[in-house]
């Protein structure tokens, strides 16, 4: 994760609450006692906090997980990923990056349960494009990845581009007859 600690993004993305370092509700969430947190956030009224405490708090659970009881595993993920989805669209209309970042967080938790589909879904809302393209064609998810490549196709990487271009094509020349739309993108 580009060098970093893996909670240094959880701490910036806390950040965009506007919450002050000195807040002990703050440095709860920081040292990861996430249901402590939570709790006390409710206690004082402040909801929204609450619910990022608890998202995170379904990351940790659905990570403790074994990988062998998979059924579980992906529920767990599946769950945190929708606690972080309502996250972003709860969060104000000015705190952009925190929008951004609990839907990548989001998106990595679809990942982990391999629901590839809402995985693309929020790598779009974020416009990580080539992600959710690559996302979208790894889970057999076309149309999707078409319709990225039709509205964004100037905003994605060439050489994608052009490989699933030519994918999507051939996929649908032999699905469809070639009656998609992908067929008249250059």
């Amino acid at each position: 994760m580009n060098g970093q600690r893996p909670g240094k993004r959880q701490c910036q993305a806390y950040q965009y609450c506007g919450v002050s370092h000195d807040d002990p509700f703050h440095r709860m969430f920081l040292n990861k006692h996430y249901a402590q947190a939570s709790v006390a956030f409710l206690r004082a009224g402040r909801n929204r906090e609450a619910k990022i405490c608890d998202a995170y708090l379904l990351r940790e659970k659905a990570r403790s997980i074994s990988t062998t009881a998979n059924v579980a595993r992906i529920q767990a993920f599946i769950t945190a990923a929708n606690a972080f989805t309502n996250c972003a669209r709860g969060s104000p209309p000015k705190q952009v990056n925190e929008r951004l970042a609990y839907y990548r967080t989001a998106g990595e938790c679809y990942l982990e349960a391999r629901d590839l589909k809402n995985a693309g879904d929020s790598y779009r809302m974020i416009e990580q494009y080539d992600t959710a393209v690559r996302t979208y064609w790894e889970g057999g998810c076309v149309d999707e990845m078409v319709e990225v490549i039709t509205q964004h196709g100037d905003a994605l990487d060439g050489d994608l581009l052009e490989r699933l271009t030519r994918v999507a094509r051939m996929y649908y020349f032999k699905v469809h007859s070639n009656s998609h739309p992908v067929s008249e993108y250059p």
